[in-house]
């Protein structure tokens, strides 16, 4: 279940043509794509419409498709409720706000380094919260 927060971050980017590219519980990966402008397809057009019967637009096309896509992650906060979204210590064992009892969170002490960004992440963490890489087992990055 997702909080109000990430859901209407959600909604917002969706409203302005994002779409989900992938889902886990505790995140969510927001994709753009676009195929490049007008303008660039009219150039590549004239260039290579003669040549190449307008296969250089459909490459130019994929070209953008592929480098031009812009993901956004969007963690779960871990001092919200799952289920209203109201404020939570770490300490709490249930929501104040609606009752629904709370999952424990990992010991915030015991850290590690993100392998692709070097970013501080909690030892345990599935994923970096800088960069959104998938972490491979944190026990191995440890030692």
């Amino acid at each position: 279940m997702r909080s109000k927060r990430v859901q209407q971050e959600i909604d917002d980017l969706v409203a302005q043509g994002w779409r989900i590219e992938e889902e886990t519980p505790d995140r969510v990966v927001m994709v753009d794509r676009e195929f490049g402008s007008v303008g660039s397809h009219i150039v590549v057009a004239l260039l290579t419409f003669w040549f190449s019967l307008g296969v250089g637009n459909v490459v130019w096309a994929a070209y953008n498709y592929v480098s031009n896509s812009r993901r956004r992650v969007l963690w779960e906060d871990g001092d919200a409720c799952p289920s209203c979204g109201a404020a939570v210590s770490a300490t709490d064992d249930y929501c104040q706000s609606c009752g629904e009892a709370l999952e424990s969170s990992p010991d915030p002490t015991s850290t590690i380094s993100c392998p692709d960004c070097e970013a501080v992440v909690t030892d345990g963490s599935r994923y970096c919260p800088a960069c959104g890489a998938k972490l491979a087992d944190t026990d191995d990055m440890a030692s």
